[in-house]
């Protein structure tokens, strides 16, 4: 009667083994689709005793350096998405500032001096050059306030970014937390790993970190110069202090005692690092050059203006007032009379005399800018040729991270992804595994009947 009990018991195990493995496996069939999923895998082996079989564990398929490298490939990836999105309003700047763009204003503001040198006491003629100049100068207002402005929109994305991090912190916190209470009860923590895992890959896109995973599934966050995020169920959190200078917010790192330190500077990946690469690199240097050649123009313009004489005779004031491409404007009084343009380089004759306002016209091809290499034209076609390249380059190395991103999470997926021949394959498996045992059981209930018949 023990070798049937055995018997009995062995096939009882293996029903419940069997049954244990189908459920896992349509679990998988289940979530083919489902993004972050690790595929799962009941693991048997011979009962106690060598009778039997039982399901001792059920494994998730995971390669965590294949997860690392899709994290670290994401903060990549996080970087160009948030520099490409950015850089595309800086060069609408660049190409369509106003109704022809700086270039055409620019020329048009040469060639109004030209019309004065030919007929220097028309009055059409001053009138065209005032009203060019203030072009000029609008255009330049124009492209300035625009600049500031793509860059003060970036600092609201840095401060929403933030907030999204931030909250990214709790939520990986409390899946440590998920996962610590599973493991004290003796649960499965599969689907709290693979939830762990998907928000860790959200916060990697907006921020570059470093992660460590102890043998328990938790994991603990760190950003750039070891300032924690998460250990545990335990969190600090990142904050944004406006800068009194620039009016921008700075990060900040809040330790436990509530104290701040500035961590702006640590931060190079991830959207975040993205959006402080062009709010406070490339548009600050942007805005540098164009301040240049704005300042530039009013510089050599008002040098040559003061020493001509205007229409009247009287020594020339300066043409431009401002101190950057932000305020560049051109002289309220030349603006309400014309004739104050000083075209003459003597008192005498200065009705007759375009010689001043013929000096001011060469500037267009004076050396004046790149240590005395390139004209004032040639200086913004380098820049707007920067700002084109660097969208260009912007936009490849997007191209190439999202497929560096595609490449590395297809090796993960080969490891951890379901693939729905092997699991219908192991479904058939299974159940035929189980048929088999439930045959077995069928035959045993026939012999035990028999043999309680007999014995009656």
């Amino acid at each position: 009667m023990s070798t049937i009990s055995g018997i009995v018991n062995s096939t009882l195990s293996a029903l419940d083994a069997y049954t244990y493995a189908i459920n896992v496996t349509n679990t998988n069939i289940s979530n083919a689709e489902t993004d972050g999923y690790s595929r799962q895998k009941a693991v048997l082996t011979t009962g106690a005793g060598g009778n039997g079989v039982d399901v001792t564990e059920v494994k998730r398929i995971y390669d965590s350096f294949l997860t690392s490298r899709v994290r670290s490939a994401n903060q990549e990836l996080g970087k160009w998405e948030s520099e490409k999105e950015t850089l595309s309003s800086v060069e609408e700047v660049f190409t369509s500032t106003s109704s022809y763009g700086l270039s055409s204003a620019m020329d048009s503001f040469w060639s109004s001096w030209q019309d004065v040198i030919s007929d220097p006491s028309s009055s059409t003629a001053r009138s065209v050059l005032a009203s060019s100049a203030k072009t000029l100068a609008d255009d330049f207002n124009s492209m300035s306030t625009d600049l500031s402005t793509i860059q003060k929109n970036i600092d609201g994305s840095v401060v929403d970014t933030l907030t999204q991090i931030n909250d990214l912190v709790k939520q990986i916190a409390q899946m440590n937390q998920n996962i610590a209470v599973a493991n004290a009860a003796g649960e499965n923590t599969n689907t709290y790993k693979d939830s762990l895992d998907s928000l860790v890959l959200d916060l990697s896109k907006q921020i570059d970190v470093n992660t460590y995973t102890d043998k328990t599934g938790q994991v603990s966050v760190e950003i750039a110069g070891g300032k924690p995020l998460v250990e545990g169920t335990k969190t600090w959190s990142l904050t944004t202090q406006a800068d009194s200078s620039t009016g921008l917010h700075d990060i900040e790192w809040i330790n436990g005692s509530g104290e701040s330190s500035v961590v702006t500077g640590n931060i190079s990946s991830g959207k975040l690092g993205g959006y402080l690469e062009v709010r406070d690199t490339l548009i600050p240097d942007y805005q540098d050059q164009l301040n240049t050649l704005a300042t530039t123009i009013m510089e050599k313009v008002n040098a040559l203006h003061t020493s001509g004489y205007d229409l009247y005779g009287d020594s020339g004031a300066s043409f431009f007032t401002g101190t950057s491409a932000a305020d560049m404007a051109v002289s309220s009084d030349i603006l309400s009379d014309p004739g104050k343009i000083a075209a003459a380089s003597s008192a005498d004759g200065a009705t007759d005399d375009g010689s001043n306002a013929s000096a001011i016209a060469e500037l267009q091809n004076s050396l004046a800018l790149g240590s005395g290499t390139k004209t004032l034209s040639e200086y913004y076609n380098a820049l707007v040729s920067n700002v084109g390249q660097m969208v260009k380059s912007t936009d490849a190395s997007y191209q190439s991270q999202s497929d560096t991103v595609t490449f590395c999470q297809n090796q993960r997926d080969s490891v951890s992804a379901v693939s729905m021949d092997e699991e219908l394959t192991k479904l058939t498996l299974y159940q035929n595994a189980y048929s088999a045992a439930a045959k077995v059981m069928n035959v045993l209930d026939e012999m035990l009947k028999t043999l309680i018949n007999m014995g009656s």
